[in-house]
């Protein structure tokens, strides 16, 4: 079975493929680019810029209490909302965002695979919703697919050890990683879309970011370029925004020249046919961040 025919059944298994032993080929190409695709957000969070501009914009989104819904997998905006207040222990000020409760579900520190930490969903200002996962959520090992809301915890470097825990072999990173799968949870761009259906803890999101729209009073759409091939993303917003007045609707994306706009306008108004040429911002999301009202 070649590469090609490989790639194109990733979104699109055939009954026979069993009999042909096409599954464990599909899985262990799926496996490698999936190694692949997270080595390259690993690359990119290397080398982030426009650092102050994002701590900007986290500042703005946890004071004012904006929620964020992205398909994006890194965990830099993550960090840079967790930095705003810098929450560790007990002590929580009135506006924060936490990775125990800022995804609005309980989602459990990976120490808590080494340790009992006696933690509870954090009721932070904001949710930072991930319809297709991230890079720092990990499955805890051999927990059956489809995984349980508990089999998943979040798992980073930029968030310390607690200070009882410090120095103790429990938090040791490595004793951590023992108890974890390899791989972060997230759905690649290539892989069926019935995963979303699948996995619980995907469900629920897609379900808090449908509610999160609904009760929307503004939307903005940053640096999205609302992909025709995205189905499924073209129907929640469609659905989700439809009580919502289309004036109250923004889009910010940058564009080159006219051509570049013209296709950004076209693709936004198959969704919301009344947005209007003064509802788009092109100079990118950059700028727009430059602007915000945190500064």
């Amino acid at each position: 079975m070649n590469i090609e025919r490989l790639m194109t059944r990733l979104d699109g298994r055939m009954p026979y493929d069993a009999s042909l032993g096409a599954e464990e080929e599909l899985a262990l190409l799926l496996k490698a680019i999936k190694e692949a695709f997270v080595n390259k957000l690993k690359e990119a969070r290397g080398s982030a810029k426009h650092t102050d501009e994002l701590n900007v914009f986290a500042q703005y989104c946890v004071n004012t209490h904006s929620n964020c819904i992205t398909f994006n997998y890194d965990d830099v905006l993550d960090e840079a909302l967790w930095g705003v207040a810098r929450v560790l222990d007990d002590f929580a000020p009135e506006d924060y965002w936490h990775p125990d409760g800022g995804y609005g579900f309980f989602l459990q520190n990976s120490l808590s695979c080494t340790a009992n930490l006696q933690s509870y969903k954090d009721q932070t200002s904001m949710f930072l919703i991930k319809l297709h996962g991230s890079i720092n959520w990990r499955v805890k090992l051999g927990y059956p697919r489809p995984y349980v809301i508990d089999a998943v915890v979040h798992h980073e470097t930029w968030l310390p050890i607690p200070a009882r825990l410090r120095g103790l072999p429990v938090a040791d990173r490595d004793a951590i990683e023992m108890h974890l799968e390899a791989e972060p949870f997230i759905v690649p761009p290539v892989l069926v879309k019935s995963i979303l259906l699948e996995q619980p803890i995907l469900g629920l999101t897609w379900t808090l970011a449908y509610k999160t729209l609904k009760d929307a009073e503004e939307v903005a759409f940053l640096g999205y370029s609302l992909p025709r091939t995205d189905i499924a993303a073209s129907f929640l917003f469609r659905e989700a925004l439809s009580a919502l007045p289309t004036d109250c609707i923004r889009v910010v994306n940058l564009a080159a020249n006219d051509e570049e706009k013209a296709a950004i306008k076209s693709v936004y108004r198959e969704v919301f046919p009344e947005i209007k040429d003064n509802q788009f911002d092109f100079r990118g999301a950059l700028e727009w961040a430059k602007e915000s009202p945190a500064t």
